[in-house]
């Protein structure tokens, strides 16, 4: 998946998901009595849906297929949601029950984004911390996560009361109901959450890798793990499948301070590196050119570094 397909989907998946946070929320009976309880319960189902379809889309874009890993991804995403649509659905009516200023609801949904926005990361990095590996790949996607998050929760909330307040003129039906205006200002706000979430994920990344030849040609993976490796393996980060000349674990990447090196697994056919072949773990800088088997990939890096 390119980085744009990657915006696109986090973009649509998220109004979708908020959407059906929306509509699950009104399923359980709390009565107007109970107004911070209510909002609380529904920002919870809202965090949990927007933050399980994220989740799932990431651990997809960067090509996980292990049934089993991608469950304990999502399932780690989906707590974080809960809590942080719990908390800022009950932190900002607190606060509005008691001021009436509009600025504190704005405030629940930047709580809201934060949350979901590091929830896609927190796997990576606790996983990191468990094996007792480099956790500043994984520290800095969560963090890209949290600021994208956060704006995208503030911008949402902003569109979410000014449609919620246009539409309430046209839209004069029951709370429930379809074209209710809530509901099209929760698309807005899932949109906004998923569109910047992946935005600052792209655009804040360190480096990444393009397949410019080879399967599926296009794909871009952002590299934010000590390690990330390449082969035919299924449990490879970077999977290039249907080349009988790729190893099952062929090559890794590896971040060593401020630096990524490329080192073939001492395989057969050997990894290159714009042309020469790999013996031992050796720098890479933008724009070079990695070869693996008949794939070809990519290196780009935010850092300018001399030839």
């Amino acid at each position: 998946m390119s980085f744009r397909l990657f915006i696109y989907y986090c973009a649509i998946g998220g109004g979708c998901a908020a959407y059906v946070g929306w509509a699950l929320g009104r399923l359980p009976s709390i009565g107007d009595d109970q107004v911070i309880l209510r909002e609380a319960v529904r920002g919870l189902f809202l965090g949990m849906i927007v933050a399980l379809t994220l989740a799932l889309i990431d651990a997809l874009w960067n090509g996980s297929t292990q049934v089993g890993t991608i469950f304990q991804r999502v399932g780690v995403a989906v707590v974080v949601g809960c809590l942080g649509g719990f908390l800022g659905g009950f932190i900002g009516q607190v606060f509005y029950g008691w001021t009436e200023a509009v600025v504190f609801l704005l405030f629940g949904w930047i709580i809201t984004g934060l949350l979901i926005g590091a929830a896609p990361g927190l796997f990576d990095f606790l996983g990191s911390l468990m094996r007792d590996e480099d956790t500043r790949g994984p520290r800095r996607k969560v963090l890209r996560g949290v600021i994208g998050g956060a704006v995208g929760g503030l911008l949402g909330a902003v569109l979410y009361l000014v449609i919620n307040s246009a539409l309430l003129a046209v839209f004069k039906g029951k709370e429930g109901n379809f074209w209710s205006p809530s509901a099209w200002g929760m698309v807005a706000l899932g949109m906004c959450i998923g569109l910047l979430i992946a935005l600052a994920q792209v655009i804040l990344s360190e480096a990444w890798l393009r397949v410019d030849q080879g399967f599926r040609a296009g794909r871009e993976l952002i590299l934010s793990k000590a390690e990330v490796t390449i082969g035919r393996a299924e449990s490879c980060d970077l999977g290039l499948f249907g080349d009988p000349t790729v190893e099952k674990l062929h090559a890794r990447i590896l971040q060593k301070g401020d630096r990524y090196l490329i080192d073939d697994n001492r395989t057969q056919a050997g990894t290159f590196l714009n042309g020469e072949r790999v013996d031992g773990p050796t720098p890479l800088r933008s724009g070079d050119e990695i070869r693996v088997g008949r794939c070809v990939l990519r290196f780009g890096e935010r850092q300018k570094r001399p030839a």
